[in-house]
Formats: C-alpha cells, sequence, structure tokens
C-alpha cells in the first residue's frame, strides 16, 4: 500500500492568532516555525523515500520543505484548511497513492510507536482520526485519499466520523498521548510547558535475574525473560543500557591469555612496566597506538588508542566479572559495538514494541581526575551527541559550543544502579526526551586528531 503523506502547513506570519493573549507576534511566528520543522523533520525520517507534501501559501515555508525533500502543493487561495485538506487529497490522489496521512504541522512531539498504532488502524478502518484533546483532528487517515469531505474545524473528529458514516466507511478514532497535543491557545502553552517539566525527570531501574552469560546466547531474548519473570516490562521510550561484559560475552571475545605470543615490542614494554607480556601483546592487537606506558602497581600502565577510536588503559580489556573457571582468560571489547546494541534494540523492539533505545557501556577512567564512570561505546536509536548550538540559554543568549553527550550521560546514571559486585548488567531508563537518531554512532563523541591538544 503506498501511503502519501501531507502536512498542512499556514504562513507562520499569520499562524498561532489563538496566542496573541500571551504572545507576541515574533514569538507566535518562531513557535509555528519550530513546530513545523520539527514535524517535517520527523516525517522526512520515518516517511523517507516515500510521497511527502507540505500544502502551504508560503513561500518561506515551501522552501523549508523543498530543501528538506518534501513536495510543495499550494494551498487554494480563501480555501480554509478544508481546502488545503482537498489540495493534498488532489495531490496524493494524481500520486496513484492507495491512503493519504493528513498531519498539522503544530503537534508538540511525535512519536514512531504512535504513527506506528496509527497506520496500523488504517488496515482495519478507512477514516483513522488523530484526535486532539478538545476534540478536534490532528491527523487523519483515508484511504483512498477522496474518501470523505473534510470537516476540519471544532469538533472534527466527530464531523470527520459522521462524514465516513454518511459514505459507508468504517471509522476509528485513536487518542494517541502525544499526537493529541497541540498548541493553539495559552492553555495548551501551559500545558506543554508543564509536560517539559515532567518529561525532565526520569527514572531508572535495574534489571534483575540475568542468569550467566555464554557465546551464542540471545542478549534480547535473556533481558526479556528477565524482565516479564520480575514482573517489568519495556515502554516506548526507554532506553536500555546494557553493561559490555555481558555483550563481549555472548559473542565469543573471551580469549584466553595462553593463546597470545609476545612479539619483541611486547616484550620490550613489558621489561619497562612490569606487566605481563603476553597481555601486554595482547593489547597491542586491540590498538593502533600506544600514548603513555609507566611502572606503577599494581602491573603497570599502559594507555593506548583501540582500534575503536577509544583512548583507555590496556585497550579496555578486561579480567574481571567474567564468571566461575575463567582464570587466565582475557575479554575484549565487541567487535562492533553499535552492531550489537543494534541487535539487542531490534529483538526488544519486536517483543516490547518501540521506540527503545540500546546503549552499550563500558567503565573508562577520565584524563586529571580519579575514578571511573560508565560511558557509552555503542548506541542504537539514541543519540551519541545532543547539538544545542542553534539554541538558547535560560537567559536567551545564542549557545556557540554546547553539545551534551547525550549517550555518556545515560550510560554514566544508569552506572549507579549497575553495581560491579552485584550482579545487575542491565538497566531500563525511563523518562528521558529523545529522538530516535538511526544514523548515531557511539564515535560520533571522539575528537579529531586535528583537535587533540594534549597527546
Amino acid at each position: 500500500m503506498t501511503l502519501a503523506v501531507a502536512i498542512l502547513m499556514k504562513d507562520p506570519a499569520e499562524a498561532k492568532s489563538r496566542l496573541a493573549p500571551a504572545l507576541g507576534s515574533d514569538a507566535r511566528e518562531r513557535i509555528a516555525l519550530l513546530l513545523f520543522e520539527n514535524t517535517l523533520g520527523f516525517f522526512v525520517r520515518v516517511h523517507s523515500g516515500r510521497p511527502l507534501a507540505v500544502v502551504t501559501a508560503s513561500q518561506r515555508i515551501g522552501e523549508l520543505a523543498r530543501a528538506a525533500g518534501a513536495a510543495v502543493v499550494a494551498e487554494p487561495m480563501n480555501g480554509g484548511i478544508n481546502g488545503a485538506a482537498q489540495a493534498a487529497a488532489d495531490w496524493a490522489t494524481g500520486l496513484g497513492a492507495a491512503s493519504l496521512l493528513i498531519v498539522h504541522s503544530d503537534i508538540a512531539a511525535l512519536a514512531d510507536a504512535e504513527l506506528t498504532a496509527l497506520v496500523g488502524a488504517g488496515t482495519r478502518a478507512a477514516v483513522v482520526v488523530a484526535e486532539s484533546t478538545d476534540g478536534g483532528t490532528n491527523a487523519l487517515l483515508i484511504t483512498p485519499p477522496d474518501a470523505i469531505q473534510f470537516r476540519f474545524g471544532p469538533g472534527s473528529a466527530a464531523a470527520h466520523e459522521a462524514a465516513a458514516s454518511t459514505r459507508g466507511l468504517s471509522c476509528a478514532r485513536l487518542h494517541l498521548p502525544l499526537m493529541s497535543r497541540d498548541i493553539d491557545t495559552p492553555g495548551d502553552l501551559d500545558s506543554a510547558l508543564a509536560q517539559e517539566g515532567q518529561e525532565a525527570a526520569f527514572t531508572g531501574f535495574a534489571v534483575p535475574g540475568i542468569p550467566e552469560v555464554a557465546k551464542g546466547d540471545d542478549l534480547s531474548a535473556l533481558i526479556g525473560d528477565a524482565l516479564e519473570s520480575a514482573g517489568m516490562t519495556l515502554q516506548p521510550g526507554d532506553v536500555v543500557v546494557v553493561a559490555q561484559k555481558i555483550v563481549s560475552k555472548a559473542e565469543g571475545r573471551m580469549v584466553p591469555l595462553a593463546d597470545y605470543v609476545p612479539s619483541d615490542e611486547a616484550r620490550r614494554i613489558a621489561a619497562e612496566i612490569g606487566k605481563d607480556p603476553r597481555k601486554i601483546e595482547a593489547i597491542l592487537r586491540e590498538s593502533t597506538d600506544v600514548l603513555r606506558t609507566r611502572a606503577q602497581p599494581p602491573d603497570g600502565l599502559i594507555v593506548t588508542r583501540h582500534r575503536q577510536g577509544w583512548i583507555c588503559a590496556n585497550a579496555a580489556i578486561d579480567e574481571s566479572n567474567l564468571g566461575p573457571n575463567r582464570d587466565g582468560m582475557l575479554l575484549l571489547l565487541p567487535e562492533d559495538p553499535d552492531a550489537s546494541a543494534a541487535r539487542i534494540r531490534a529483538g526488544l523492539e519486536h517483543r516490547f514494541g518501540g521506540p527503545i533505545g540500546v546503549i552499550v557501556s563500558d567503565t573508562f577512567g577520565r584524563p586529571w581526575r580519579h575514578g571511573l564512570v560508565n560511558v557509552a561505546i555503542g548506541v542504537a536509536g539514541v543519540p551519541a551527541i545532543v547539538d544545542w548550538r542553534s539554541r538558547t540559554d535560560a537567559y536567551g543568549r545564542g549557545l556557540k559550543a554546547t553539545q551534551p553527550a547525550f549517550a555518556d550521560e545515560v550510560a554514566g546514571a544508569a552506572g549507579l544502579l549497575m553495581q560491579k559486585d552485584a550482579g545487575l548488567p542491565v538497566a531500563v531508563m525511563r523518562g528521558l526526551a529523545w529522538q530516535d537518531t538511526p544514523a548515531a554512532r557511539a564515535a560520533d563523541v571522539l575528537r579529531p586528531l586535528t583537535q587533540e591538544l594534549f597527546l
């Protein structure tokens, strides 16, 4: 089934007139643009490669739409919102699309899971209304695109249902928590700000009952079984943080120390710092550069650049918490932690729905500071870096260099729940605000070599 999506967007200078009691014209225009850009960006991502259009009379909005790869459909003069919807239906019909999803541009937040639910309802009903909190229609899915006469306006959810009934068509009305929220009135704005404050709080819990992991184990199945055994589940938006140890174990990255035959370089470094030359050889094989070495307790220090780009002690090779009867074994990092995270994510979303983010974490030391913290070495869905450089601070000052390391911050928080002696290698962080970022890599946090000042 070919699904076309059309976003209805009026001239931002004329939008949000009902916010006038609370905001000036510039602020109303800016809010309208921010909401539109968020909606457009969401559908560019989730609807990539399929028909997407913006219906507008604004040249400025048209330019933004084209730059994002969307088609532009001219909004008829004096046709109002229903005329714009009809223009969208004519566009979709002309393309030969089987169905059309019409979406308002001012929905406060959009989520993959809600869109999936909406499209799924379209397989059972010819008309699907995503109802707004005031009884309007924030999104309308119709099959075929010209199935009904449009009835956008006050009380339009019931009006669209009646229009479907008039044509003898089935209709489903959905109340989707995020998609039901738009920003039309000062009350809507207050609710959105209150919701934003609520979303700033999050909770986290460790997942009990993860068994000892062996090569070939399906981690998503182990995590899912442990959750259900504990009476827990995953919710859309959860971020699951998984300790690198169990990922490496499942992927067979445990190697006997005796397998390593020291090279001349390994023997030279071992003689200088007092570390087993076989361990040095393992470290060298996992590294691209040796950055620092020093003789110090307990068995010498060697800091390298790992093949994946991480700068860390011992190339992140581990000997602790490997399980019973595993003395004399070394645990290496996963070959591709991002791919590992993606496989776990796919399994968890298949079982629990989504979106669910996954972070593979490891414990690293830090320059100039004592102590260890958990950091992200693999991500799936969640961004490694969030770019705030186009935003302002709490006082309206433009931010020029602020790029929060989101995945590292989440991994660090999860580390408080994943105590090294507690056998809790998985934690779930709930209530965080994040955008699904399919192209994200944990290595996005790494500075280019040209920016390294201390090596």
